[in-house]
């Protein structure tokens, strides 16, 4: 699933250019014209009447999954609604989407990565996170068990499939040096797209950028036996797997906005929470036929996965920006980013 992050990354430099150019075409205008452009200050002028809605785009990071089955549950039981909010949701048309649109505050508010955003601050684009959706990491390092790979130390002399993201290349030079081994013997082979047909057809003997709720179940489902690394394990610092991100002018200006839309999805996880079969089914009501769901694997995933990795510091929606700031900066002690960053640079002030 996170091999979206990819093309993200590669979106970050037309994110950059667009909002240069942005800024340069409107440099004749007043600032009201300027204000004009944006959905995230539609509402910000005038104080709402009583018992209208404020209308919030959100971007999703990819089709609709059970990642987002608290967005569809609060949407289903009218949670939104009751908090003065009308919620449409956006698919991205590109990878870069979520990101670009954000940081051009052509959207409110889209679910993203903390790697993007860091490498999205790092060259000044102007996002921050406010909220989390899955607080714990989702992707970790698999293989088949009948590899022989034991430990990170094993990857040696093995090929690597990933989806061509800097990030991902340090944790794996990381975790094997981490656990005594020598990371240029580690071959990375960039499988794009195909992670799971890459190790299915034993092209790559171990991925990593696949989801452990996700990829790992699917190949499971297809009969192998499969064998897992987690991060955290081998001296890479804890971070969140999906996030909210706004822009910082949203944040600036809409605040009291993003409160009620973080109240109302954790009415929505509650729900789910409660009742996990009526929820999965809101979601495949909400399926993309392009991408057709798998309703085991996607039972499996909020069952097993995500009802605990989604309040894994204790409540829904949380974030630390003492946790993104270590994180931040193993980033950039590794090289995958050009500039240090604090927990301030990446986070909003609490909501």
């Amino acid at each position: 699933m996170t091999t979206y992050i990819r093309r993200l990354m590669k979106g970050i430099t037309a994110v950059l250019v667009l909002l240069v150019l942005g800024a340069c075409g409107q440099g004749g205008q007043d600032g009201a014209d300027q204000a004009a452009d944006s959905p995230a200050d539609d509402q910000t002028t005038e104080s709402v009447a009583d018992g209208e809605l404020q209308d919030v785009e959100l971007t999703l990071d990819w089709y609709p999954n059970a990642n987002h089955v608290p967005i569809y549950t609060a949407l289903k039981h009218g949670y939104f609604e009751e908090a003065g909010l009308n919620v449409t949701l956006k698919m991205p048309a590109e990878a870069d989407d979520p990101i670009r649109l954000v940081g051009a505050n052509q959207t409110d508010i889209a679910v993203s990565y903390p790697g993007v955003l860091m490498k999205a601050r790092a060259e000044d684009i102007p996002v921050k996170a406010f909220g989390s959706l899955v607080q714990r990491r989702l992707d970790a390092i698999m293989y088949k068990e009948e590899s022989g790979i034991q430990s990170p130390k094993d990857l040696e002399g093995k090929k690597i499939g990933y989806a061509s993201d800097s990030i991902s290349e340090e944790i794996i030079y990381s975790m094997v040096e981490e656990d005594g081994g020598d990371s240029s013997q580690v071959e990375l082979i960039d499988v794009g797209y195909d992670l799971m047909p890459a190790l299915s057809t034993d092209n790559v003997d171990a991925l990593i950028s696949a989801y452990m709720n996700h990829e790992y179940l699917l190949l499971e489902d297809e009969g192998y036996n499969m064998g897992h690394f987690e991060f955290q394990d081998y001296g890479i610092p804890e971070n969140q797997e999906l996030i909210f991100i706004a822009s910082d002018q949203t944040i600036d200006e809409r605040s009291e906005v993003l409160t009620k839309f973080m109240t109302a999805l954790q009415k929505g996880y509650e729900t789910a929470v409660e009742n996990p079969d009526e929820a999965i089914e809101t979601l495949f009501e909400n399926e993309e036929n392009e991408y057709a769901l798998d309703k085991d694997i996607e039972i499996q995933s909020w069952k097993e996965f995500l009802i605990e990795y989604m309040s894994a510091d204790g409540e829904f929606g949380t974030i630390d920006p003492a946790q993104y700031e270590e994180y931040a900066k193993w980033i950039y002690e590794r090289g995958a980013i050009d500039s240090e960053l604090t927990g301030d640079d990446l986070t909003a002030p609490a909501l």
